[in-house]
């Protein structure tokens, strides 16, 4: 029995892996062939099933002594033809499966530990595990990224999505956050925050301001540097909330935290 959701999706045909030019990358992309399968062994039930119906009346009207009546046999054959159909559109697997809200907002914030690590193996891992999911937002912290790699780097590339970061103030390889959003969302950054490795975006979603932050806290501060490191997030904090219509406020990183008070 197989147990990676993964393998039963390459058997079916939902996605394909192919190896990119990239050294380190593996790109998934969807395949077409199974849509047009679906829809001819769909075109060939439909068809059948009229060819059935047609043969039932004809044969009702032939004979008079049947074992079956004809209305049950069509009633039948259109239950099985439905059950057909909707078990080919089901198509795709889910771990838990349910009904999809398109107008939901996906984040995903994830502490890799090294973006760079190992020729980006982690960036081929992240590009295979949002092809099932298609986040709006990736939020990525401890990004070891400095001035030597710049944002252009083929090997920092996700396809559909646009890249900002912050790396460490000191342009040393620890540390750092990116954020990878999609292309058509109508995201705007904020320039009002005080910390150095913080990102803030702004999304309209409904009717309502959704704010991300994503930020990185060194544990190496001393108590002075953690208070100074506090101010200044309730001073982002204050800035894009409002008691009288409060927003959608996500804060993810990796804060360091092992105290109790957090």
């Amino acid at each position: 029995m197989l147990n990676d959701i993964n393998e039963w999706r390459l058997r079916i045909g939902v996605f394909a892996a192919r190896k990119s030019k990239c050294n380190a990358h593996c790109r998934i992309k969807s395949n077409n062939r199974p849509s047009l399968i679906l829809m001819m062994i769909s075109i060939y039930y439909l068809i059948t099933f009229f060819l059935l119906q047609y043969h039932f009346i004809y044969f009702s009207h032939s004979v008079k002594t049947t074992f079956l009546s004809s209305d049950i046999l069509l009633s039948a054959s259109l239950q099985y033809f439905l059950l057909s159909f909707l078990l080919l559109l089901s198509g795709d697997i889910e771990v838990q499966p349910g009904p999809v809200d398109k107008n939901k907002l996906s984040i995903c914030h994830w502490n890799l530990n090294g973006l760079v690590v190992h020729n980006f193996i982690k960036l081929s891992s992240l590009q295979a595990f949002n092809t099932m999911h298609k986040f709006d937002v990736i939020c990525i912290s401890e990004t070891f990224l400095n001035s030597s790699i710049s944002s252009d780097n083929p090997s920092l590339a996700l396809n559909g999505y646009k890249l900002i970061r912050r790396d460490h103030p000191l342009d040393l390889k620890r540390g750092g956050i990116c954020i990878y959003y999609k292309e058509s969302l109508p995201i705007k950054f904020l320039n009002i925050s005080n910390l150095s490795e913080c990102l803030i975006c702004e999304i309209i979603y409904g009717n309502k301001k959704c704010y991300i932050v994503s930020l990185y806290r060194s544990p190496s501060q001393n108590n002075e540097e953690f208070e100074n490191f506090m101010n200044k997030f309730e001073n982002i904090i204050d800035k894009i909330s409002t008691p009288v219509n409060p927003n959608l406020i996500f804060i993810v990183g990796d804060f360091n935290a092992k105290l109790c008070p957090w």
